[in-house]
């Protein structure tokens, strides 16, 4: 990819645009124009390094799939682990009991847990979408539903149908209202 100034420079503008400045404005000028060459490929690396690419060849099944995915910073991110795997083409790949871990991005530790029968994960929008029960478990929860969808770049999701939520350890975030209305921790 060529920087806005290489393209510049090659057609000979550069020079002739840049004489024409005061010394201090033309440094500014190839100052801005280097940083949006390197936004530029920073912003096209950044993409690349983060798309989930699971080795599945299209019409086979791959049995025991373990697939780790990193952020940016190399620190874990979600861990698949996927009984059977079969690409149905070059975006979408079916799933069965497939196990996801995520991990809390500031502690590094496991924190939630995606339970699924059967789904198919989009490649390009990197989206999980199942019609089969969902199951998401983390130490002070348990959810339980008829289906949904996940995002895995963004971590957010949708259940839908018999939706059930079971929360552990209440009372270390509940408030209670006193006679005045208002809100007090439980202890």
């Amino acid at each position: 990819m060529k920087s806005a100034g290489r393209i510049l420079k090659e057609q000979k503008l550069l020079p002739r645009f840049l004489s024409g400045l005061k010394p201090g404005l033309a440094f500014a000028v190839l100052c801005l124009i280097g940083s949006l060459a390197l936004r530029v490929a920073a912003d096209d690396n950044g993409n690349e390094s983060r798309r989930i690419d699971l080795p599945v060849p299209i019409g086979h099944d791959v049995k025991g799939l373990h697939l780790p995915v990193r952020n940016d910073q190399g620190k874990m991110d979600m861990l698949f682990d996927v009984e059977t795997a079969r690409r149905s083409d070059e975006q979408n790949i079916q799933m069965e009991t497939s196990v996801i871990q995520t991990y809390n991005q500031q502690t590094e530790k496991p924190d939630a847990k995606i339970y699924l029968r059967g789904s198919t994960m989009n490649l390009d929008t990197e989206e999980i979408k199942t019609k089969d029960p969902v199951r998401v478990t983390r130490d002070d929860f348990v959810l339980t539903a008829d289906s949904g969808e996940f995002n895995s770049k963004t971590r957010h999701g949708v259940v839908y149908g018999n939706i059930r939520l079971v929360i552990y350890n209440r009372n270390e975030f509940q408030t209670k209202s006193d006679a005045d209305g208002q809100q007090q921790q439980s202890q």
